[in-house]
């Protein structure tokens, strides 16, 4: 896919049953902030994708987004306190928040919010998502 895709190739891309990752995934700590990450490749016979996690467990903040190779995040599900909200490619904007269908949604923990994002994008996960390791406060 080019770095000009159409709105049809995101949608297409979206829709594809076939985007699989396998095995667990495994927060790890984000050197740069005060967060942890997981990066974990799909799967895809349509275009080459990774799906990037990131938490912030001070700020109460988490997001999952699909990420194209060339064309950069074309979804993601972003979640903070009192909010969620559904990020889109789009032409022109690059970037759209959609609605997220059939509201309300089940995202108590993180696993559901996972299993709502994977949902979200038609994404099939063989294998779980691991509990994220205790953070260790400044002791400063």
């Amino acid at each position: 896919m080019s770095t000009r895709a159409t709105d049809d190739e995101v949608a297409a891309i979206l829709a594809d049953p076939d985007k699989r990752i396998i095995g667990e995934l495994r927060w790890t700590d984000d050197e740069d902030v005060c967060a942890q990450e997981f990066l974990a490749p799909v799967t895809c016979a349509s275009a080459e994708l990774l799906v990037r996690g990131q938490r912030c467990a001070p700020a109460g903040t988490l997001r999952f987004a699909l990420i194209s190779r060339g064309l950069g995040r074309i979804a993601a599900l972003d979640l903070g306190p009192g909010d969620l909200h559904f990020h889109r490619w789009s032409p022109g904007r690059r970037d759209e928040i959609v609605p997220v269908a059939d509201p309300p949604h089940d995202t108590a923990s993180e696993r559901d919010a996972w299993r709502l994002f994977c949902r979200l994008t038609a994404l099939t996960h063989d294998g779980e998502l691991a509990d994220a390791p205790p953070t260790q406060e400044s002791l400063l």
